[in-house]
């Protein structure tokens, strides 16, 4: 039998990878930034290009985020408050640019309002907000700030279902200081230009969100979801390894300040084989169905 020398090299290479995470311990923006330059160029070169290019792409939409918000608020003059796990990656890194971000896991809102929703979930749902910063009261002492609901919006429903269910009377009330924006509004030109539509579309940073899945309708299981840390989809040892490399390459650029110039080729390339793949396949189902009918 003989031996697959590439498999080996592969292997070796991984584990040696998360070898040199492990060292580093918690995958933070200051661990990272204090790790030595060695292990920094050897996790760097031999990193997935497809994870690097999605880390870069997280720097580049936080960034200009920071950026599109500074000239409508203010420095320091607003909360951004991320919903869901699609923009969860971006606000995690404004936080370290030194923004107010709070990350709250909520889905499935398009064809749900605040009247679906049990009290006893929206009790447990407010406990969890009353946590986070987030209560009438907070809004009502901080009345210069503006606090401002951020997600990625589609048909653009989730987003104003989250802002109707968050200006409810029993959660947030309807402040003044309270609004909505798409990060798809914010991104601008670059929104389509670098692809960031069809990343969002595809759930590209969903894997390395901060929160869980919480839809709507199990929002009395928001503390279960709260955390990557809590998160069972986010406990296998690939998913893991993934998160790593990804915030380590993350930090890594946002600390160079390396990722002003970014298109995400491999990333989007692959993205789109894939889909085009599952389309192919949908329609062939779909025509042979039509067939069967008609006999």
């Amino acid at each position: 039998m003989g031996i697959n020398v590439s498999k080996i090299s592969t292997s070796n290479l991984i584990s040696e990878c998360h070898s040199r995470l492990n060292k580093i311990g918690e995958i933070t923006f200051e661990n990272v930034k204090n790790t030595d330059i060695k292990t920094r160029r050897y996790l760097s070169k031999n990193s997935p290009e497809r994870l690097k290019e999605l880390a870069k792409m997280n720097c580049f939409a936080a960034n200009k985020v920071k950026t599109e918000l500074d000239k409508k608020y203010g420095e320091k003059n607003y909360v951004v408050i991320a919903i869901g796990r699609s923009v969860s990656s971006i606000a995690e890194l404004l936080k370290i640019m030194g923004i107010e971000a709070i990350n709250i896991p909520l889905s499935g809102l398009r064809k749900r309002t605040v009247k679906d929703i049990p009290e006893d979930y929206l009790h447990t749902y407010k406990s969890y907000l009353v946590q986070s910063g987030l209560s009438k009261t907070d809004l009502k002492n901080n009345p210069d700030k503006t606090y401002v609901i951020m997600d990625y919006s589609n048909s653009g429903k989730s987003l104003k279902r989250a802002e109707e269910m968050l200006k409810s009377d029993y959660l947030l009330g309807d402040a003044k200081n309270l609004t909505a924006v798409s990060i798809n509004e914010l991104l601008g030109k670059d929104y389509k230009k670098r692809k960031f539509e069809d990343l969002f579309n595809c759930s590209r940073f969903k894997d390395f969100s901060f929160v869980g899945k919480l839809h709507v309708d199990n929002l009395n299981n928001v503390f279960e979801v709260c955390s990557p840390d809590r998160v069972k989809e986010y406990q296998g040892n690939i998913t893991q390894g993934l998160r790593k490399l990804f915030w380590f390459n993350t930090f890594n650029f946002l600390d160079k300040n390396n990722f002003k110039n970014i298109m995400p080729t491999k990333e989007y390339n692959a993205v789109y084989a894939h889909f085009y793949n599952i389309n192919t396949i949908r329609n062939k189902i779909n025509m042979e169905n039509k067939k069967i009918k008609q006999l």
